[in-house]
């Protein structure tokens, strides 16, 4: 029997719109981690160009080394917004990680029984999910009532766009879709385009507010009951992650709690904080 010759495929040779070096890389790495503190992995590379060549198309410019250079003009600090926007990562549903919430709960059940104002940080609120799921387990560990408690939410984040969409509280079907039983007639008003917009007693509620993590001075002017910062530093260096976590300690109340993602963990830092339970810790005894 003749045996067939081995079946050889055409190689296919993808050519970018773009050159794109690891000079051009190297210089978006340092150029993020001054500005937001991301530790960019090499094996994002492909990633980064599918981000930043939208800038670059909109700008018209030559390319990527063009666009660094404006980037670093006095002409492109406007543009700086723009690169940091394209570089984060906004992934966010409603109650996500939610074991957190009966925590939360719980909390702020026995905070609100010695009585004042009650007050939570959402660091990273991204499109406000994230804050609008604490303000309705707010709505529903003080008593479910509808009118809106002495508890104010602070939500911050580094990337404009995303703090709009958390502004106007409006979401598709679909992310409404995964709300508790009863929460997306409760909370949320149908609009006729078929999405949904938070109620007044939500969005009353919580303060959006541009803030970057690893700037030098925080425009934060209160103490906190609790204070979420998930899943945001994890992109950070060990020494970034401890500068971040020695601003939270003062901002902290003494029995207060701070939350964070499912895959950090803070151990170096327990001259600062101390593990409470699943990913939540408190301050560190005689801090």
């Amino acid at each position: 029997m003749n045996k067939l010759p081995p079946l050889t495929l055409p190689k296919i040779e993808f050519t970018r719109e773009f050159p794109f070096t690891d000079a051009d890389f190297e210089r978006i790495r340092k150029l993020i981690h001054k500005e937001a503190g991301i530790a960019l992995n090499p094996s994002k590379k492909d990633m980064v160009y599918g981000r930043l060549v939208r800038r670059i198309r909109d700008l018209k410019l030559a390319g990527f080394g063009a666009y660094l250079d404006y980037l670093e003009s006095l002409q492109g600090k406007k543009e700086f917004e723009q690169f940091v926007n394209a570089l984060t990562t906004n992934l966010t549903f409603f109650f996500r990680e939610e074991h957190h919430f009966p925590m939360l709960a719980e909390h702020l059940k026995k905070k609100a029984a010695a009585g004042g104002e009650l007050s939570i940080w959402c660091a990273a609120a991204s499109t406000g999910e994230e804050p609008y799921s604490l303000a309705m387990t707010v709505l529903e560990s003080l008593g479910g009532s509808m009118r809106t408690p002495a508890v104010s939410i602070l939500a911050t984040d580094l990337d404009t766009s995303v703090l709009e969409t958390g502004r106007k509280g409006i979401y598709p079907a679909d992310k409404i879709a995964r709300l508790p039983a009863g929460h997306a007639s409760r909370y949320f008003d149908k609009l006729p385009d078929g999405q949904y917009q938070a109620k007044a007693v939500l969005r009353n509620m919580i303060t959006f507010q541009r803030l970057n993590l690893i700037e030098a001075a925080w425009n934060v002017r209160k103490t906190f009951d609790a204070i979420f910062c998930r899943n945001v530093m994890i992109y950070f260096d060990r020494d970034t992650q401890l500068a971040v976590l020695k601003k939270f300690h003062p901002l902290l109340k003494q029995d207060g709690l701070l939350f964070v993602g499912h895959s950090e963990n803070f151990y170096f830092a327990s001259d600062y904080f101390k593990l409470r339970g699943k990913t939540v810790y408190e301050k560190a005894g005689g801090r």
